[in-house]
């Protein structure tokens, strides 16, 4: 199940170097630079935190990408040397994960991992090990995993897949 994961991973290492822009082409047609950014990764007293917030262990995927990075801000726009974040996927730490499930009122069953263009909250279902697009309220389950996501988001040039 973490073979994605580890494609994904070593993707970021390799082609999407932190800090180090890069020109992508978008759906639109307009290319435009974008940026990775990554935290350090989470330490088990962080893991901890947040399986215990959860009251149950996280997907194998999810664990994995938050053991090589506590947050990240994935093909963000870069422009005129600053990073806009909202125009890229930012994958929470974990305390930013708390606070933002809490802040959303999630279910137990869910916790908030990311967030994409300030309007589409990425919230896996733990219950269902699939990620879910929670826009005004509204979620929509993708049917597929953390670790495929992140794969799809990279592939699309950060293309809001879903509504496809």
């Amino acid at each position: 199940m973490t073979e994605i994961m580890d494609k994904v991973l070593n993707e970021l290492k390799s082609k999407y170097k932190p800090d180090t822009p890069i020109e992508l082409n978008v759906v639109d047609g307009v290319p435009c630079n974008a940026i990775c950014e990554y935290k350090s990764a989470s330490t088990r007293d962080d893991l901890q935190l947040l399986e215990h917030y959860l009251g149950r262990t996280i997907p194998n995927d999810y664990k994995m990408f938050l053991n090589s990075y506590n947050g990240a801000s994935i093909l963000a726009t870069y422009e005129d040397g600053m990073v806009i974040k909202s125009e890229g996927l930012e994958i929470f730490d974990v305390e930013n994960a708390i606070d933002n499930s809490k802040n959303l009122d999630l279910e137990s069953n869910y916790i908030a991992v990311g967030i994409f263009l300030d309007d589409y909250w990425v919230v896996s279902d733990l219950d269902k090990n699939c990620i879910c697009i929670c826009e005004y309220g509204e979620m929509t389950e993708l049917n597929i995993r953390f670790e495929q996501f992140v794969d799809k988001f990279m592939k699309t040039s950060r293309h809001a897949f879903w509504q496809d």
